[in-house]
């Protein structure tokens, strides 16, 4: 693994074949024992990887301003975070790189949510790995049903099944949001591949295996399972 900076963010590149699928991959600064358990869990998958870290987990990762109560809020960072992705980071690895293979975003929580908005904003990526993504997020349902996926794309969306049970009256729609976007990429005919996977426990339960099984299914079109 080779870590750089671009344009000011640190990045954790591995390259195992320049036309394979790569991931691009969103994380809290300082998640080095969360990449390395994935990377154990996906030892055996061969993809490439572009790790970036973020230093505003609120900010960065949201895609417009949001409040959702008194302790928390969101600045809606997320554009100038996608065209950093895009133009910096993405540019750089392919150009450094030669990649040339497909491009999947990949997130957990609210980077599960960012990796969503920028799959549907972009059109640049051909798959999309959400886990328990934040989609309980102000008027994310709205944004998902009045856009389309990328051409021929894939959608990997997990949740924990005790999620729901926040005691956030709004956190705790994530189950009903996950369902409906579960229902959106399932009638949307530029999508060929989409699962819902549901995991034991809560948010914060063994986030790095269900980002692992979200890798697996979506590079080799199967969940071998652990």
């Amino acid at each position: 693994m080779q870590t750089i900076e671009i344009s000011g963010r640190t990045c954790h590149i591995i390259i195992n074949g320049a036309d394979l699928p790569t991931i691009c991959w969103g994380e809290m600064k300082n998640s080095s024992e969360t990449i390395e358990k994935v990377l154990t869990l996906c030892e055996d998958v061969m993809c490439n990887y572009i790790v970036y870290e973020v230093e505003d987990w609120n900010a960065d990762f949201s895609p417009w301003e949001f409040t959702l109560n008194k302790k928390m809020s969101f600045s809606g960072g997320g554009h100038i975070m996608l065209n950093w992705l895009l133009n910096e980071c993405v540019h750089y690895c392919e150009k450094e790189y030669g990649l040339s293979g497909e491009r999947i975003l990949c997130g957990y929580s609210l980077a599960g949510l960012f990796s969503m908005w920028a799959f549907y904003e972009s059109q640049a990526f051909s798959g999309v790995i959400s886990c328990s993504g934040s989609l309980w997020f102000g008027d994310w349902i709205s944004y998902a049903e009045s856009h389309t996926a990328p051409q021929n794309s894939s959608v990997y969306l997990s949740l924990g099944d005790r999620e729901e049970k926040s005691r956030d009256r709004v956190m705790a729609t994530v189950g009903d949001c996950t369902r409906r976007q579960f229902e959106l990429v399932g009638s949307d005919k530029n999508v060929s591949r989409h699962i819902l996977e549901l995991n034991d426990g809560g948010h914060f339960n063994e986030p790095e295996k269900r980002i692992a099984k979200g890798i697996r299914w979506i590079v080799r079109g199967v969940d071998n399972g652990f």
